[in-house]
């Protein structure tokens, strides 16, 4: 944590320059956090993305259509860091392989393995004529609709540009929505196997869940035997209907995934370690971004975007570190270039989650070792990066981390709290200061100008979640005056030490004398409770009382 700056402005210069504040610039507009809806979302958008939220956290009980077999209750349980995002539950999948023939053993129950069931008579089991056993982790549903929204033509061009030793092909998957239209470029799943959002929906709520939908009616009949279905599951099918408003369940979680917002990554852009990344050929399979289709029928929230991605779509050969599976025309070998976006979230890392626990360097070294074995087209920019000396390794990693983080996250935990305050108090500035991208600051410096100032703290008041009030009475929120160095929060609880609110009677503790106080003012309407700075007494004053109640003051 960067220390506090010592002051650097009286009240009357930062008063003035809130005075003259000018607007702020378009460059200087916040990101959404992980897991929040698109900017320039309509109202009625909003509304779905909500239901959306409302219905991927619905856990379903067996009258509901629950199973036979499921491995989760809800689509939040799996993805979950953050919500929507990735997670660190497993799900198995087996088959059998021979002499380079895979057989996903269907007849069985495969290749999927759903791990819980309804009834003891319905549980699965991993079958012994299965010699090929293997865990896959949640991916992330965060930003959906603006993957969803990358042409297919846009993928199928870069993948003719690449050089050797990568290869990387298109997977073309049927949609499920619309069995007998054309096939599309496969985009979501670690083998590139669904193709549309409402496709990855309808597939999940079956296999996971074990809710049938219109658009997969029937149930999945456990170890493949279908005299199961009849004894353990008496809901009628599809289980998955229309809400009082028309909209299905797979509908409303295709909407929440749809209109959820790219993870952010801050700073933006500028960092060596990017510069790094693509010197030593991450890049390659990791392409920093698509545009998504100028389509006049998509969203404008969701139409023309240019969205960094760091995913190439396609397969690659990843030799022994495939994981033995064949699905759709995917090879056992093959992999779908992961998406970096939100990285500093994932733990564990890689489709099997191998990679798991330690640091964030120390799960983003483990991943990229993983990348140099045999067969493996990305071990040339394994072996590069470790080839590196040890301050690009870090700059590269530092790079990586930013994928993901929130602007003014000073710890990290994608919440902008009164540590983050201490944090942008340690860095400001105002005008003139220099700070480049790779400075722990530049979290701070919004705009990119190099300097942390006004206009940075005023848009860390849009998103700031701590004590906005004016405690001491000078007509500034004391949460600009702790930024600013005006006033100082050593504590880090969001409040000014110099300010002990609800200590009406200035005793030195919060207690009932200053309960009674409050009360007299409130039933009175007088200001001679107001905590909040509005100047007026309420509700809002009690609760600030209540939350210090018992409280020591500072001396």
């Amino acid at each position: 944590m960067l220390g506090m700056l010592p002051l650097r402005a009286s009240f009357l210069p930062v008063a003035a320059a809130l005075a003259v504040l000018p607007v702020l610039s378009a460059s200087a507009q916040l990101q959404p956090p992980a897991g929040g809806p698109l900017s320039g979302l309509t109202p009625g958008q909003l509304a779905r993305f909500n239901a959306g939220v409302a219905a991927f956290d619905r856990n379903f009980l067996d009258f509901e259509g629950l199973g036979p077999g499921f491995n989760q209750t809800s689509c939040a349980s799996c993805h979950n860091d953050p919500f929507g995002g990735s997670g660190s539950i497993f799900v198995t999948r087996f088959g059998f392989s021979d002499k380079g023939e895979f057989d996903p053993l269907e007849h069985l129950g495969g290749s999927l393995l759903q791990a819980n069931s309804i009834s003891p008579e319905c549980a699965e089991i991993i079958p012994p004529e299965a010699n090929v056993v293997t865990a896959r982790i949640t991916s992330s549903t965060l930003g959906a609709g603006l993957t969803e929204a990358v042409p297919d033509w846009a993928i199928e061009e870069f993948a003719l540009k690449q050089a050797p030793p990568l290869s990387g092909r298109v997977h073309y998957v049927p949609v499920l929505e619309d069995p007998n239209g054309p096939l599309r470029v496969g985009k979501f799943g670690w083998k590139a196997q669904i193709a549309t959002v409402l496709s990855f929906s309808a597939d999940a709520a079956l296999n996971e869940m074990g809710i049938t939908n219109r658009i997969l009616p029937d149930e999945i009949a456990p170890n493949g035997d279908p005299n199961l279905v009849a004894l353990c599951d008496t809901v009628a099918d599809p289980e998955d209907g229309p809400d009082a408003e028309g909209f299905h369940f797979i509908d409303r979680v295709t909407d929440f995934q749809r209109f959820s917002a790219a993870p952010p990554q801050t700073p933006q852009s500028g960092m060596i370690g990017n510069q790094i990344f693509n010197q030593i050929g991450c890049n390659g399979c990791h392409v920093q971004s698509f545009t998504t289709a100028n389509d006049p029928n998509l969203e404008p929230a969701i139409r023309n975007k240019v969205v960094k991605f760091y995913t190439d779509f396609l397969l690659h050969d990843m030799g022994a570190l495939g994981d033995g599976i064949e699905q759709g025309d995917a090879t056992i070998f093959e992999i779908k270039t992961a998406p970096l976006w939100g990285l500093r979230f994932r733990d564990p890392m890689l489709h099997d989650g191998r990679v798991a626990g330690g640091t964030f360097a120390q799960r983003v070294e483990g991943a990229i070792f993983w990348h140099d074995v045999i067969g493996s087209e990305a071990r040339q920019s394994a072996q590069a990066y470790f080839n590196l000396p040890p301050l690009s390794k870090t700059r590269l990693i530092n790079f990586l981390d930013s994928l993901g983080r929130r602007e003014f996250d000073a710890d990290g935990d994608n919440h902008i709290d009164p540590v983050d305050l201490g944090g942008l108090a340690g860095c400001y500035s105002g005008p003139g200061n220099f700070y480049n991208a790779d400075h722990p600051c530049a979290i701070h410096d919004i705009n990119q100008d190099t300097d942390v100032d006004l206009e940075d703290v005023m848009l860390f008041l849009t998103v700031y979640t701590g004590w906005q009030g004016d405690c001491n009475k000078n007509g500034i929120n004391d949460a600009i005056d702790i930024a600013t160095g005006v006033l100082v929060d050593a504590d880090l609880d969001g409040w000014p030490d110099s300010c002990c609110p609800g200590d009406l009677t200035n005793d030195g503790v919060v207690d009932q004398s200053d309960l009674g106080a409050l009360l007299s003012a409130f039933i009175t309407g007088g200001p001679g409770g107001d905590l909040d700075g509005d100047y007026d007494t309420d509700q809002e004053d009690l609760g600030i009382l209540l939350s210090r109640f018992g409280q020591s003051c500072n001396p």
